[in-house]
């Protein structure tokens, strides 16, 4: 607030002295970057995304990085290709008898979830092999601290030879959820020389809008949304600012 009153200050004092007018536009600058400034500090309205833990997989696997690698041929952390950074994930099967080959990669978040919030589901995928038996799929479970309170069923999906976005938009979260579960399943059916091959990378689950946040913090803080009206801040750019926040509080 002292800093506040501080600069309208001495906008005030040299708003009419021409030779002043390189300092007064310095300080208007400045004035409303503080109010920037202002809106990052009340971003704790803001409850934190629920953020997978080496969506990338520039990590190595161990027992803190969030991924669970299951079945007889879980998927492998690789650097033969990347959507971003230097890794993804790499899933080959490749049946030598008339039986199933399976791999599930799988990752539970305990806190985050807003129960009735809706959410996005987002990650690249690059296929190198689509044999007649393969099944590729996600899975999503929501959980609460007493269990599963709702789920969203194996779903098929698919890409392309290159690298391909895939978005599950929207997936509103059931009002008792506070966490998630997300599995993906990569399978090979019951036949010889039955395979299936692909990289995925950058996987991630995010609010599907701030709305709500934005509302508050306008009401909380009447500065910026009078900045906002007046052209000197941008709506998106505040809503960029408030997932940004969220990302690197779950960082820290």
């Amino acid at each position: 607030m002292f800093n506040m009153i501080f600069i309208n200050a001495l906008i005030k004092n040299i708003r009419n002295n021409p030779s002043c007018y390189y300092v007064y536009t310095n300080i208007l600058l400045m004035k409303y970057l503080f109010l920037f400034t202002s809106f990052f500090q009340l971003i704790h309205l803001a409850l934190a995304d629920p953020r997978l833990i080496n969506g990338g997989f520039e990590n190595d696997f161990n027992d803190k990085n969030g991924w669970i690698r299951a079945s007889n041929v879980p998927p492998i952390r690789s650097d033969k290709e990347a959507h971003s950074g230097k890794y993804s994930l790499h899933s080959k099967l490749k049946n030598e008898f008339a039986l199933p080959s399976e791999g599930h990669l799988i990752q539970t978040v305990n806190k985050g979830i807003i129960g009735g919030e809706k959410y996005d589901l987002t990650f690249w995928i690059k296929e190198v092999d689509f044999g007649v038996s393969y099944v590729q799929q996600y899975m999503i479970n929501w959980i609460s601290d007493t269990g599963q309170v709702g789920n969203i069923g194996l779903t098929n999906f698919k890409g392309g030879k290159k690298w391909t976005k895939v978005s599950v938009p929207k997936l509103t979260a059931p009002k008792d959820a506070t966490g998630i579960r997300l599995m993906f399943r990569f399978v090979t059916g019951a036949v010889k020389g039955g395979s299936g091959e692909i990289f995925i990378d950058d996987i991630a689950i995010n609010r599907s809008n701030y709305t709500k946040e934005y509302n508050e913090l306008l009401k909380a803080n009447p500065n910026i949304a009078k900045a906002i009206k007046e052209g000197k801040i941008s709506k998106e750019k505040v809503l960029s600012g408030i997932r940004s926040r969220e990302e690197e509080k779950e960082a820290n």
